[in-house]
C-alpha cells in the first residue's frame, strides 16, 4: 500500500469503520473516539493515499474503489493477526457446538430449513440454529454487530461490505386454486388486476420487499391490485388461495411445494417483474471462518438442488 509506514494499523481500522458505517460520527463512535478526531485521521488517510476515500451524498457518505479495495486489504491483515483462517483441518462438524443465527423469511425457511436440519442431524448434531426473519433494511448492520451469522434472502441492493452468492434462483408467479371459476391455466392482465388478492406484507412484516417489486411494475404499467386480504406470513398465502378465488404473488419454490398438496394452479404473470434470486450474504469477518464456511457449503449444496427444481421458462 502507498504510504502504508505513515500510518499505524488503529487508523486503518477507522479507514474501515468509516467506510462500513457511512458517517463520521458512527464511526467514531464505533471505535471510542471523537468526531474531531475521525475526521482529522480521514483527513490524513486522504492525504496518505492521494485520494478522497469518502464522497459526501445526500444519504451520507459513500466509499471511493480505492477506499473499497484498501478495506479488503485491512480486513485480511486482521485476519491474518488474529490466527483466523489457519484452523480449517481441525474443524469436526460433529463435535462442534457452535450456535448459528441466521435471518430468512418463513417462506426462505421453509425452502431450506428442512434440508438443512436433515444434515445438521446427521453431520454436526450438537450445532444449534436460531432463524428470524429481520429487517431486509438493515442487512449490513445485523451482520457488521453479529446480531446474524448469515442471511439468506433475495437483496435488491447489495451492500459493497459484504460477501454475496446466489443460493438459489428464483421468479415470482401467480397461484389459483384449481377450480378457480375465471383463471383457467393461465391468467391476463386484465384478470389478475380485476381479481382480488391476497398479498404479504402485514404487520410485524417491515418490508416485503418481492410485494414492492410487484406494485412497481404494475404501477409502471398504470395498473394496481385489489388487495382483501393482507397477511404477515408469506406461508399462509397458498392455504388462503387453495379455499377462495384469491389470487396471490408467491416465489416459485413456494409455489411448487404447495402445487400438489393444496390443488393450485402455478402460473406465469402478465407482466415483467425482476427475478428474485435467494442470496447468502455474510460479513468479511466470518468469512475464514472454519464453521461459517462449513455452514456456507452446507447451504451452497442445498442452493445447487433448489436450482433444478424451478418451473419452465414459459
Amino acid at each position: 500500500m502507498t504510504g502504508l509506514h505513515r500510518l499505524t494499523f488503529q487508523q486503518l481500522q477507522y479507514l474501515q469503520a468509516l467506510v462500513e458505517e457511512r458517517h463520521v460520527t458512527r464511526a467514531a463512535e464505533r471505535m471510542n473516539i471523537g468526531q474531531p478526531a475521525m475526521s482529522a485521521a480521514l483527513a490524513r488517510m486522504r492525504d496518505v493515499f492521494r485520494d478522497v476515500l469518502l464522497v459526501k451524498t445526500s444519504t451520507g457518505m459513500e466509499p471511493t474503489p480505492r477506499a473499497l479495495e484498501l478495506v479488503g486489504r485491512i480486513r485480511e491483515m486482521t485476519d491474518l493477526l488474529e490466527g483466523r483462517g489457519f484452523a480449517d483441518e481441525q474443524f469436526d462438524p460433529s463435535e462442534s457446538q457452535l450456535k448459528w443465527k441466521v435471518m430468512a423469511s418463513d417462506g426462505i425457511a421453509r425452502v431450506v430449513l428442512p434440508e438443512l436440519m436433515a444434515i445438521a442431524h446427521k453431520e454436526a448434531p450438537k450445532m444449534r440454529f436460531t432463524v428470524h426473519p429481520g429487517d431486509p433494511r438493515r442487512l449490513s448492520e445485523y451482520l457488521r454487530d453479529g446480531e446474524f451469522d448469515l442471511a439468506m434472502a433475495f437483496v435488491r441492493t447489495p451492500p459493497s461490505e459484504l460477501r454475496q452468492m446466489t443460493l438459489y434462483p428464483q421468479r415470482l408467479v401467480c397461484i389459483a386454486r384449481l377450480d378457480h371459476p375465471e383463471v383457467k391455466g393461465g391468467v391476463s392482465l386484465k384478470q389478475f388486476c380485476s381479481s382480488d388478492h391476497a398479498r404479504w406484507g402485514a404487520p410485524p412484516v417491515v418490508h416485503a420487499t418481492m410485494e414492492v417489486l410487484v406494485d412497481e411494475a404494475l404501477e409502471v404499467l398504470g395498473e394496481s391490485r385489489r388487495v382483501a386480504l393482507l397477511v404477515s406470513s408469506l406461508t399462509l398465502l397458498p392455504g388462503v388461495v387453495a379455499q377462495s378465488n384469491l389470487l396471490a404473488v408467491v416465489p416459485e419454490h413456494l409455489a411448487i411445494q404447495s402445487q400438489e398438496t393444496l390443488g393450485l394452479q402455478v402460473l406465469p404473470l402478465p407482466f415483467r417483474v425482476p427475478a428474485v434470486h435467494v442470496s447468502m450474504t455474510w460479513h468479511e469477518r466470518m468469512h475464514h471462518d472454519p464453521g461459517h464456511k462449513w455452514l456456507r457449503d452446507t447451504l451452497k449444496g442445498i442452493g445447487h438442488e433448489l436450482s433444478a427444481r424451478v418451473l419452465p421458462t414459459p
